[in-house]
């Protein structure tokens, strides 16, 4: 394997420049997006909610857990209060009895479906501070930028 040089330090000070703002536009969203849900649940209870709607035939704790690129852990605490107000249920795994499924209950099909616009409508305000133009190449750019990511975490795994 091929050494890699490290950057110069123009290049360093201007990737560094950009992660923090990277962060800052992150925080500042994220921010505005939990305001904008308002008090019916937390983010990481909308995130929960909204990727199980996704699926529709449901998702193991793992699977969940690498779509929000959290622990399985970590999403105990919130799936045991969504399953307290009846918005998802816990299931066995039809094809491996040590899995759970986590399913939307009827009740959490609606909240979900109740909340999507507002919070699709709060993240196109947001965005929509630069052109549409410039947000398709935002886009892109992030695309490239997480699939190189991606594939570098993958070589480092093996």
């Amino acid at each position: 394997m091929r050494r890699r040089r490290p950057a110069p330090r123009a290049a360093q000070q201007v990737a560094v420049s950009a992660w923090l703002r990277l962060l800052r536009v992150e925080a500042l969203l994220e921010r505005e997006v939990r305001r904008g849900l308002g008090d019916g649940f937390t983010l990481p209870q909308f995130d929960v909610l909204n990727q199980l709607a996704r699926r529709p035939d449901g998702m193991t704790f793992v699977e969940l857990s690498r779509q929000l690129l959290v622990t399985a852990g970590n999403l105990t605490g919130i799936v045991d209060r969504l399953e307290r107000q009846r918005l998802v249920r816990r299931a066995p795994h039809p094809a491996d009895r040590r899995a759970i499924r986590l399913t939307l209950t009827p009740r959490g099909w609606k909240a979900i479906s109740a909340s999507l616009p507002t919070h699709h409508g709060v993240i196109a305000r947001l965005l929509g501070t630069i052109s549409r133009r410039d947000l398709t190449t935002l886009r892109a750019v992030l695309g490239r930028l997480r699939d190189g990511l991606e594939k570098r975490v993958g070589e480092s795994r093996r």
